[in-house]
């Protein structure tokens, strides 16, 4: 059995209203968060200023990131105790030697899934009961987050907030994270509500079609629960509004799309290969990339399909015409969006991010695949552009 865990559309043609909502959910988290985390936010915001080991973080950001903690906390800290020192390590250097890529990432990726299963269960229907607030038990959340190669970024985040943490008195560090934990509790209640909708189908999965994820090394990462789906469909939200005027400044804007995209599998897709993503070769009229490729070049705008590394775009690293700095826009389903712009930021490349209206790659969700789709209106807007007329027809998809 198939199942695909979210959709923007809600039974629609379109994925408009998901954005309309997302918005209004968004302003109404940071509205109820400065209640909760103002005065913790500043004196966080001050801690970086003092230590200048950071960027500045503005608000939303922070919001973001202690919403990150809190949640991540709920459904992850009671397993995050089990874990024993040796495995830790050794996954943790299997995620490096991963990101490495090349010959030896296979069989990382190999014995990844079977460490994993081994020392990291994590069922996706159910939780360990969340430690008490400490630092020491923040630092044992952290290095699972790291041992599992999937929370990378999020781990990068949150360790600047343990050090943060670390300066305070003991009573206080646990009082701020027990505040971040209320916040999240709070943040899945009301996002239930609001963006439940669009998650119908989480549960199902994990009660049905996870199980057989066992000794993959992408268990964890499709194992993850409801209000995680929730949670990054606000950051995207959050970190699209943090860095939109650098992202409307730069001069040349490029799209990654994600290969789920493309009408034809890999083995038929004709896209020629770059040093920065395949581009398009107009193999099949109907397929999505194509016609993105044909509306960028009509409107001014490059289409790549995603590189292995996004590296290759940071400063220095792309040559542009006259030296201008390029601006990207990200494709991608949920669980990676808000994760690919805090990897932007720190690769110092003004970005934006687009969610696919549902997922259905065959390397994570689907056996054989679905292609996957985005609202064009939506991307448009975050590109800067208006436009009027008639959309472009949607794909052929079971998933309209």
């Amino acid at each position: 059995m198939q199942v695909i865990t979210y959709s923007l559309r809600d039974g629609q043609a379109r994925s408009d209203q998901y954005y309309r909502d997302v918005a209004i959910f968004t302003d109404q988290v940071l509205a109820e968060a400065k209640g909760r985390i103002l005065s913790l936010v500043e004196a966080f915001q001050s801690h970086l200023q003092t230590t200048d080991h950071e960027a500045p973080r503005t608000y939303a950001e922070c919001v973001f990131e202690l919403l990150t903690l809190g949640t991540l906390w709920q459904v992850y800290a009671g397993e995050a105790l089990g874990l024993a020192e040796a495995p830790r390590r050794v996954m943790t250097g299997l995620v490096r030697l991963r990101q490495r890529g090349g010959l030896l990432k296979p069989g990382a990726d190999l014995l990844r899934g079977v460490l994993a299963t081994l020392f990291l269960p994590s069922d996706g229907r159910r939780r360990a009961q969340a430690p008490t607030p400490t630092l020491g038990h923040f630092s044992r959340l952290l290095n699972w987050l790291e041992a599992t190669g999937d929370l990378r970024q999020e781990a990068k985040r949150l360790h600047i907030w343990q050090d943060f943490l670390a300066d305070r008195p003991t009573e206080e560090a646990s009082h701020h994270l027990a505040t971040a934990i209320a916040l999240a509790a709070w943040f899945e209640t009301r996002s239930q509500a609001t963006l439940g909708r669009y998650t119908p189908h989480v549960e199902q999965f994990l009660a049905t079609v996870h199980p057989n994820y066992r000794w993959r090394e992408d268990a964890i990462f499709c194992g993850r629960r409801r209000v995680e789906y929730h949670l990054n469909m606000v950051g995207t939200e959050i970190l699209n509004r943090v860095f939109r005027q650098d992202f409307l400044n730069t001069a040349r804007k490029l799209v990654l799309v994600p290969p789920c995209m493309r009408a034809q599998s890999d083995d038929k897709c004709q896209a020629r290969s770059t040093s920065f993503g395949a581009r398009c070769a107009g193999c099949t009229p109907g397929c999505r990339v194509h016609q993105l490729t044909k509306l960028g070049d009509k409107l001014g705008f490059g289409i790549l399909i995603l590189p292995e590394d996004l590296r290759v775009f940071s400063a220095g690293a792309m040559s542009l015409r006259n030296d201008d700095k390029v601006g990207i826009i990200g494709i991608s389903c949920v669980l990676t969006n808000a994760p690919g712009g805090w990897e932007t930021q720190e690769l110092g490349i003004p970005a934006q991010g687009v969610l696919l209206d549902y997922c259905g790659c065959r390397y994570h969700w689907h056996k054989e695949g679905i292609p996957t789709d985005i609202n064009i209106s939506q991307l448009l807007h975050v590109l800067g552009i208006n436009v009027s007329g008639t959309p472009i027809p949607a794909p052929n998809s079971t998933l309209a």
